[in-house]
């Protein structure tokens, strides 16, 4: 008889965590994107119905996700920066309070959050392919930041509150802290 798996990751500083990135190919997981141009064909009020309805189905689909890791003792996942859809964006972006059902969203959020932190799940977050930190024009870096710093404003501040308690307090330092990198140009 094959043992039930734990669904939380033991204490152990120094052991290896293995994670996943972002996607699944083989568990009914999907996480929901859509384009600033989509957006931009909506009036104002349908884009932030459509925004919400893929935020919506983004958090459902990281509580799954989350669930997984736990399930199959993966210690960590990285979420892909497509979380809230075009948050940034100078057009099509929102603040997580201009959408319907915005605080339904941001608590179920704080949700993963728990359930992360209560499984001892590592998350990360994935930045997305417009983020240019080394780029000369002042706008493309601006944007970058932003974008950065998105998760900080609202989902990373819901996620990673529960998880690290200081994160509120290191959230104004984000653009002058050391930021990990990994090499993907393979």
């Amino acid at each position: 008889m094959v043992p039930e798996r734990e669904t939380s990751l033991p204490q152990r500083p120094n052991a290896l965590r293995l994670g996943l990135c972002c996607q699944f190919v083989r568990q009914p997981i999907k996480f929901r994107v859509t384009t600033a141009t989509a957006m931009l064909r909506l009036p104002r009020p349908a884009q932030l119905e459509r925004l919400a309805e893929l935020c919506r189905a983004n958090a459902e689909a990281l509580l799954a996700a989350l669930q997984f890791c736990a399930g199959h003792g993966i210690g960590a996942f990285r979420i892909n920066s497509q979380i809230l859809p075009v948050k940034t964006h100078p057009e099509a972006g929102y603040e997580m309070n201009e959408l319907p059902g915005g605080a339904e969203i941001i608590a179920r959020l704080r949700e993963c959050g728990q359930f992360a932190g209560s499984n001892n799940l590592r998350l990360s977050f994935h930045p997305g392919q417009f983020v240019v930190l080394n780029s000369p024009n002042p706008m493309t870096l601006a944007s970058s930041l932003a974008e950065l710093s998105a998760p900080w404003r609202a989902a990373g501040r819901a996620i990673t509150a529960a998880r690290w308690p200081e994160a509120q307090r290191l959230r104004p330092t984000l653009s002058t802290s050391p930021l990990g990198s990994e090499p993907s140009d393979y």
